[in-house]
């Protein structure tokens, strides 16, 4: 049986066992808690394997992995976390004697998950970036008063991190009393700076619709085997958040852009870059790198470009899998969150009725509803009707 080792199987994890379960590649599911886990219940899922904790004690993955290395030997490992990315990277020397590590050297990928070296990166190469301030003591916080506008955003450089603790990817911050506030919060009265905090400008206009996606897969030798690019429309939450509906379209304008960019950073592998249209200048700015599989991945495959199969052969068969071409004005539809958003929020978007109805009508794709393999579906919606219910007994 030819399988992969999946670490972590939430909405994206489940996506990427779906598209290799469709081409005959069963996964192997490591999780370290059972919410959200529901690329477990997958018929694809050949094995599902918790070991608890392991997010906040990575050294037990890489024990057990180790353990593991003469039954799964030659075993691809795919991360659809930023923090597993980060993982093998960093162990990549040690895991690497055992099994097909996709990631990139941990070099590469911290100047791209850090966003102040992957900003001064794309700035070296004539790309356009929001304009941002990266104070490293309340004096120097203090000296910019006078050139910050609010509303503004303060970002984390280590995104993820700042991710895990807080479960939000960034502060929307609108006076310069709350910039104090925050920074000398989170930076514990400026002597230790975690999160690597950067202030950064909002670039006018909503991320729905101005926001828009590459893709990728570049080959060792630097051969772009495939790419794609596609627009967000709405987003989950509404203001800054995960696309919950993207829609499939040929935007040319970041292509060039994209490739230099991703052979100054010496990146192979997949890779999603975001990039915002500024109308003041009328160019698109680099928003942020993922580098490893997006949470619209099902998209991509139900485009005709199976992402996780073309790395899967490229590694593991080193067969070229290229695609030259895919389907446009195709709409990826996550559809619990898109529900809820849509009765909750629907104030804080300025979407006609039609426009909300549009992804529904025509060539879709589900992010989790899939008739050939319902139960993750069925188990999502389970874990959300628990998850209210049990809120209303609390409030009750």
């Amino acid at each position: 049986m030819e399988k992969v080792i999946i670490l972590n199987a939430t909405e994206l994890g489940y996506q990427v066992v779906r598209a290799l379960g469709r081409q005959g590649i069963r996964s192997i599911v490591l999780y370290d808690k059972e919410k959200d886990e529901l690329g477990r219940y997958s018929k694809y899922a050949a094995e599902s394997i918790k070991i608890p904790h392991f997010i906040e004690e990575p050294e037990l993955l890489l024990r057990f992995l180790v353990e593991k290395k003469e039954e799964w030997a030659g075993t691809l490992i795919i991360p659809t976390k930023d923090y597993t990315v980060e993982f093998l990277a960093k162990h990549k020397d040690t895991l690497g004697q055992y099994y097909i590590i996709p990631t990139p050297d941990l070099p590469v990928v911290q100047r791209i998950v850090n966003k102040k070296p992957l900003y001064d990166a794309a700035q070296n190469l004539g790309i356009g970036v929001p304009k941002i301030f990266a104070p490293k003591s309340l004096a120097e916080l203090k000296a910019l008063e006078g050139e910050i506008t609010f509303p503004c955003l303060l970002k984390p450089g280590l995104g993820h991190l700042f991710f895990r603790k807080f479960d939000c990817k960034m502060l929307e911050i609108y006076s310069f009393a709350d910039m104090l506030a925050r920074y000398s919060h989170l930076t514990h009265d400026f002597t230790d700076d975690e999160f690597e905090l950067m202030i950064c400008e909002i670039i006018p206009g909503p991320d729905s619709m101005q926001m828009v996606q590459h893709v990728s897969y570049v080959d060792e030798t630097g051969e772009v085997l495939a790419s794609m690019t596609s627009r967000k429309m709405r987003q989950d939450p509404p203001k800054y958040g995960q696309g919950r509906i993207i829609k499939s379209e040929r935007i040319s304008d970041v292509d060039e852009m994209s490739y230099r960019l991703l052979r100054e950073l010496d990146y192979h592998g997949f890779s999603e870059i975001e990039w915002k249209f500024d109308p003041r200048d009328r160019r698109y700015k680099l928003i942020e790198i993922n580098t490893r599989f997006i949470f619209y991945i099902g998209l991509c495959v139900d485009c005709g470009i199976n992402f996780p199969y073309i790395q899967y052969m490229d590694l593991v068969k080193g067969q070229k899998v290229r695609v030259n071409s895919y389907k446009e004005n195709v709409y990826w539809i996550h559809l619990y969150k898109d529900v809820l958003h849509t009765a909750l929020h629907h104030n804080m978007e300025t979407l006609s009725l039609w426009e909300y109805i549009r992804p529904y009508v025509g060539k879709k794709s589900f992010a989790m509803l899939d008739f050939k393999d319902p139960n993750p579906f069925l188990q999502q919606w389970k874990q959300h009707i628990k998850g209210m219910l049990g809120l209303r007994n609390a409030e009750a």
